[in-house]
């Protein structure tokens, strides 16, 4: 008995120094680089140019939400929070809102963001919340501008910059938050998914997104994989609006969607024939994605478009393809295209918000009356965008890289690179 006892003590005290070692490696730490991969190849880092494509759009929020701060945020449940502003009131005739900002909040330049009285006005006579949430859209981010350098107050400053290609991204050490954990962060833009894997392979990249249907295999090859909430839409755009009526609802009713969503996805992510996901809307159910047989009573040929460079994309291409020939709907390759398979972004964690964002995107002439739930109805009703599925986000993660889905808005498609933090490098 007691030579077992010194035996447990002697290996109790062999394990201690390796458990302190591993909980002193996974406590945060301030240095280090975090290198990250994109698709998208952002032109301009400038809130008030925002990019009409989708992809630029999603990639773009993701960037400047870290360098530009907007007066209020909008939190993960999408409730409104101060930011640069601490405080608001209106003029007695509501025409006009003031709002109290924060103190002590310095400019990338280390110089003091100080406008007239502390105080900002907005001229606006609509109902607060509207102003609110319009104000939390990081194209409403405070920028300013001084020979040619946008100066911003957030985590982090712009170090270098190459349209398209190359972002550097470093600490800002007087940030009013505090200073982020990381020295710097490097992204690199343009790489399809594939590259990125090789990439990520030759350890080039410490974070890359994978496809879906990758991250379970990853995982049971013990790979480090970060899953987000649904946060993108895959959906049928007809761009003809020459294109029946008839037609357009034949090609809704065409796509088995479950088929696709067991074989081509895996059963990751979810089937829908909604825009939003139900988790942000509360009312995607409303919209389910119907697969019904049948054919029009005479053929229709149409072109049809879709990434070519992303696999996952392609293989569902080619099936939906198939789906809408036996519907006599024939989907051949053509521009332009009077129908597009793409990627759709949720950007922001408000209903009202995020589907306002989307029908610009989709119409940008500006139709969809109403708001919420009206807009999206009016949007679906016409079967010009046909939803298919809303995925989640997986990202493929170097060992050393800690907290990556640990920020402020992880469901919606959001980064906080002021809260990662890097283990130094074995």
């Amino acid at each position: 008995m007691r030579h077992t006892c010194s035996l447990s003590i002697a290996a109790l005290s062999l394990l201690l120094p390796a458990a302190g070692k591993l909980d002193a490696a996974r406590r945060p730490r301030y240095g280090g680089t975090l290198r990250v991969d994109i698709r998208a190849a952002v032109q301009s880092l400038d809130p008030g140019d925002w990019p009409s494509d989708t992809l630029d759009a999603s990639a773009k929020q993701k960037l400047t939400t870290q360098v530009f701060e907007t007066l209020v945020r909008l939190d993960e449940r999408g409730n409104l929070k101060p930011l640069l502003a601490v405080s608001w009131t209106h003029e007695p005739a509501r025409k006009r809102w003031i709002f109290t900002l924060r103190r002590n909040v310095l400019l990338h330049n280390g110089e003091p963001w100080n406008p007239p009285g502390g105080v900002v006005t907005v001229p606006d006579d609509r109902p607060l919340e509207d102003i609110l949430r319009n104000l939390a859209r990081p194209r409403n981010a405070v920028v300013v501008r001084s020979s040619d350098v946008l100066l911003g107050t957030g985590p982090f400053h712009i170090a270098r910059f190459e349209p398209g290609k190359m972002l550097t991204l470093e600490a800002n050490e007087q940030y009013w938050g505090g200073r982020p954990f990381l020295d710097s962060v490097q992204i690199h833009m343009g790489q399809t998914l594939r590259d990125q894997g090789l990439r990520f392979d030759l350890g080039k990249t410490d974070v890359a997104q994978i496809p879906m249907p990758e991250a379970q295999r990853l995982r049971q090859r013990g790979a480090k994989v970060a899953v987000s909430a649904p946060a993108e839409i895959l959906a049928l755009q007809v761009t003809n609006g020459a294109i029946p009526d008839a037609v357009r609802e034949r090609l809704a009713l065409a796509v088995d969607r479950s088929a696709i969503h067991q074989v081509l996805l895996r059963r990751q992510g979810e089937v829908s024939g909604a825009l939003l996901p139900q988790w942000l809307s509360g009312y995607a159910f409303l919209f389910p994605g119907s697969y019904q047989a049948g054919r029009l009573s005479s053929q229709a040929i149409l072109k049809f478009s879709y990434d070519r460079d992303d696999p996952l994309v392609r293989a569902i291409g080619e099936r939906i393809a198939l789906n809408a020939a036996e519907a006599g709907i024939m989907l051949r390759a053509g521009s332009p295209p009077d129908v597009r398979l793409l990627r759709l972004c949720v950007t922001l964690p408000d209903p009202a918000l995020a589907i306002d964002d989307l029908s610009a995107q989709l119409e940008p002439a500006g139709a969809g009356a109403g708001k919420g739930y009206e807009k999206e109805k009016t949007l679906l009703d016409a079967h010009r965008v046909i939803p298919l599925f809303h995925l989640p986000l997986a990202y493929r993660l170097n060992e050393r890289v800690h907290n990556w889905l640990g920020a402020r808005w992880v469901p919606a498609n959001q980064w906080d690179f002021a809260n990662v933090w890097v283990e130094e490098s074995r």
